[in-house]
């Protein structure tokens, strides 16, 4: 879908959720937009930071967004490795009272990024654990097609670090 399908497409949803609040119809109104907007986070392998997580959560309540997870790894994971892994995560996300949608990806994670915001433009921007994460799984030799890709990320991305590590 390009750029002026996808404004096309958000100003029908505001035009449609403007309808419903001008019926007195609220919570018609939030739940239209809740359900077209998500946060990414994506986290490098299977486990992620604490805090990490939490910043996605409590932004997610906070703007009434989904959770879309996106865990990266070295190479692919059997299904069943899949599930045992996420399991844990899931409940803590479960308990918060967020919807969400797991996913797995291979490879380097600036490049399942920008993939996956391309496949949902529902996502209102990414969440990752530090920039040191960014470059694992990335090749040096790709550096000027990853740098040309990264400039195509069409949401804004937010860096959670350690101010300890910093």
């Amino acid at each position: 879908m390009s750029k002026v399908g996808r404004i096309i497409g958000r100003a029908q949803l505001a035009l449609e959720a403007a309808a419903f609040a001008e019926e007195g119809d609220r919570a018609g109104a939030l739940s239209m937009t809740r359900e077209h907007r998500r946060v990414l986070l994506a986290l490098r392998g299977l486990e992620g930071d604490a805090r990490t997580m939490a910043y996605a959560l409590n932004t997610c309540r906070r703007i009434g967004a989904g959770l879309d997870v996106l865990f990266v790894a070295d190479r692919a994971l059997s299904e069943e490795d899949f599930r045992r892994a996420r399991a844990p995560f899931l409940a803590i996300i479960a308990a918060a009272g967020v919807h969400c949608r797991p996913t797995t990806a291979a490879g380097c994670i600036k490049e399942q990024i920008v993939r996956y915001t391309k496949a949902h433009p529902e996502v209102s921007f990414v969440v990752v654990e530090s920039a040191g994460v960014l470059d694992r799984g990335c090749g040096i030799d790709d550096e000027r097609r990853l740098a040309k890709l990264w400039k195509r990320l069409t949401c804004p991305l937010v860096v959670v670090s350690d101010p300890a590590r910093a």
